[in-house]
């Protein structure tokens, strides 16, 4: 691959651990989401030009913890200068941000699936939202998929995101008894981000191996924490080991 397509992969694949780690930092997913696409799109001007640093998750964490941050506080301004006009004591919306080496450690991707897949956000926001965070996949290419246009599918998106807002719902791993409730969701997901790498439906590459992968290495933390359900085995069958192998992914 060219240098280019090397950054390109590696913003792909650290995108949900980038996300993962400020949800779980602030919560506040839609802000989290604008300021990640902010840092992949200085990570895309500055690596290819500068090269790529050391630790390249560190470094787009805390780029865009920097700009959430930033965010954050114009925001609390902006509240707080109400709140004086209206005389009524503002919340306070920052957290203490941490270190970027820690919460680089962590990964959040797994959990950031369950918060996508919530019983608050309706199916088809679910898979649409869970491309979108998890899989990487951009709007054009989920409508594609679920055959809609693309502001059709820009708005779902949206709208999920506020449902998620207004909800408050937490980033956590679900307790076990709620997981089988959301296991269908979660498999289909998993399900199609391994079928848009075995097939591409846009670009230029055929299949996109870093999707398929990524998509087995879920499967894989979901039987960990589910090892008794047979749908996840049969979802790391022979079938999906076959198909992975003719991708040029790791083997199942």
């Amino acid at each position: 691959m060219s240098e280019t397509a090397d950054v390109e992969h590696l913003l792909r694949t650290s995108t949900p651990q980038v996300l993962g780690a400020l949800v779980r930092q602030y919560g506040h997913f839609d802000a989290c989401e604008e300021a990640v696409q902010e840092a992949l799109l200085a990570a895309a001007v500055q690596w290819p030009a500068e090269g790529v640093p050391a630790n390249p998750r560190a470094w787009l964490i805390t780029v865009a913890s920097r700009r959430l941050t930033d965010q954050l506080r114009s925001d609390e301004s902006r509240r707080r200068r109400e709140a004086a006009a209206a005389h009524i004591p503002p919340a306070q919306l920052l957290s203490p941000a941490a270190d970027a080496d820690d919460q680089q450690a962590a990964d959040d991707t797994l959990t950031l699936l369950f918060l996508c897949s919530h019983p608050e956000l309706s199916s088809a926001s679910q898979v649409a939202l869970t491309l979108r965070a998890v899989g990487g996949l951009t709007t054009a290419e989920i409508a594609h998929a679920f055959l809609v246009p693309e502001h059709t599918m820009a708005q779902r998106i949206s709208r999920a995101k506020q449902r998620i807002k207004i909800s408050g719902i937490p980033f956590r791993i679900p307790p076990r008894s709620e997981l089988g409730d959301r296991l269908r969701v979660v498999l289909r997901v998993l399900y199609l981000i391994f079928n848009e790498g075995y097939t591409a439906t846009s670009g230029t590459a055929l299949q996109r191996v870093d999707l398929t992968a990524e998509a087995i290495r879920l499967t894989r933390q979901l039987q960990h924490l589910m090892s008794e359900d047979p749908e996840i085995a049969g979802l790391l069958g022979p079938h999906a080991a076959y198909r992975c192998a003719a991708s040029g992914a790791y083997p199942v």
